[in-house]
């Protein structure tokens, strides 16, 4: 199967500078986003509660820093990773000389430059809904490759009544985006699993208003 066109613009978007210089403001900083954003880091404490020994951490995509500063401050060491070099050199200016950072390098989720079992944990929020089938499997298991034990995802379901709300708008002919693809359970745990991992934990936003899931994932 080939990549869409979609997923190729996607990445290219997100090299432009204009593009970086306006994301942070407009998706996690003020009004509803901040909040927003705390949410979302909650959810990746529950998921990952009780687990011992996690100490190195790498959170691809980083973007322009969402939750790097709360995850130095929590006390992990961190790998900053993105397909864009802009959005890194953002993000950097979260890490305000932790000596828990790292580092942050470019890289592609598809063929991460690690050895096997490198990382104690991996996070990736707010992207696998951009990415086809056929290419989210293989960055499942390019995650469950670099780690030693765990991986926190974030996915979008469909037992969601937002989603449903939309359907209804579109089929009354109001011009309203509805997202090709959202996961039901079967199909979730069939593509964790094909990637070689079991899903441990899930924590959900706000059910059945929101249509975001934060997933624990262990390797098999």
């Amino acid at each position: 199967m080939n990549k869409s066109p979609d997923w190729d613009a996607k990445k290219s978007h997100y090299q432009s500078e204009d593009v970086v210089d306006k994301y942070d403001d407009r998706r996690f900083k003020g009004g509803l986003a901040g909040p927003k954003s705390e949410r979302k880091w909650q959810m990746i404490l529950k998921a990952v509660k009780g687990l011992d020994g996690i100490e190195t951490v790498m959170d691809l995509p980083c973007g322009t820093g969402r939750f790097t500063s709360r995850i130095l401050e929590h006390g992990w060491k961190l790998i900053n990773a993105d397909i864009s070099q802009p959005m890194l050199e953002k993000a950097r200016e979260y890490t305000q000389g932790n000596e828990n950072y790292l580092g942050s390098a470019r890289m592609n989720a598809e063929k991460l430059p690690f050895a096997d079992g490198t990382l104690d944990l991996v996070i990736s929020i707010r992207f696998l809904m951009h990415v086809p089938k056929d290419v989210r499997i293989r960055i499942f298991r390019e995650y469950a490759r670099v780690c030693k034990r765990y991986v926190v995802l974030d996915v979008r379901h469909k037992y969601c009544l937002n989603l449903w709300w939309k359907k209804f708008r579109r089929r009354l002919g109001f011009r309203v985006k509805v997202p090709e693809h959202r996961y039901n359970m079967r199909e979730l745990d069939a593509d964790i699993a094909e990637a070689g991992l079991t899903i441990r934990r899930k924590v959900w936003n706000w059910p059945p208003f929101s249509e975001k899931l934060v997933l624990l994932c262990e390797k098999r």
